[in-house]
């Protein structure tokens, strides 16, 4: 009894995730609106309604479901990625620019990159609770930097600007090689020409 017990809710588990991944590779491809509950189930190999089954919010609970998850899954990540590289002991430039290119990475990544395209192009779609853990993500990540640059400026590794004043440059300047190449071009090829750009600007607010 118990066997199938946990037999049912692993194939009930099974489904769910099926119908999560149908739902963000057409969200991504065709746009929140475009996609129908009717698609979804097609994609994912599912009858006709069991989508509402699952999910009886149907298309806004799937998309909730689907940053929820990802928000906090990539928050936990960032964060040990983020700790192991500050730990080999670079320079501050050379771990700046290696922190640019863990996020680089983890947001290429197919699902992740489905995910950062829903949630650049659904906002109108997306509320409150939805972005307050988009919110939460980002705010991990500006805190890390302002750690980092913080711990940078007591051990007098660098100077100049305020650590809150240069995390922020930073974080925008992240931002900027990731919409417009990533959202805008839709390449996520990050060249040596890129990168060698990426030290630049860097360098420059290290500098101040």
């Amino acid at each position: 009894m118990v066997n199938e017990k946990m037999k049912k809710s692993n194939k009930g588990d099974l489904q769910k995730e099926k119908l999560l991944s149908a739902a963000r590779q057409l969200f991504a491809k065709k746009g929140y609106e475009a996609s129908s509950t009717k698609e979804i189930n097609h994609q994912a190999g599912a009858s006709d309604g069991l989508l509402y089954y699952y999910f009886p919010g149907g298309k806004e609970q799937l998309l909730n479901e689907i940053i929820r998850q990802t928000t906090d899954s990539k928050a936990s990540e960032f964060i040990i990625r983020f700790d192991k590289i500050v730990s080999i002991g670079c320079s501050t430039e050379e771990t700046l620019v290696n922190i640019f290119l863990m996020m680089w990475n983890l947001l290429t990544k197919k699902e992740n990159y489905q995910v950062l395209l829903i949630m650049i192009r659904e906002q109108a779609a997306i509320d409150r609770k939805q972005m307050t853990w988009i919110w939460k993500l980002d705010s991990v990540i500006q805190r890390k930097i302002f750690d980092y640059l913080s711990d940078q400026f007591s051990t007098r590794m660098i100077h100049g600007n305020d650590p809150k004043t240069m995390a922020d440059v930073i974080s925008s300047i992240y931002e900027s090689f990731i919409y417009c190449q990533l959202v805008l071009n839709n390449d996520t090829k990050f060249t040596d020409d890129s990168k060698e750009r990426l030290i630049r600007e860097i360098h420059l607010v290290l500098k101040g």
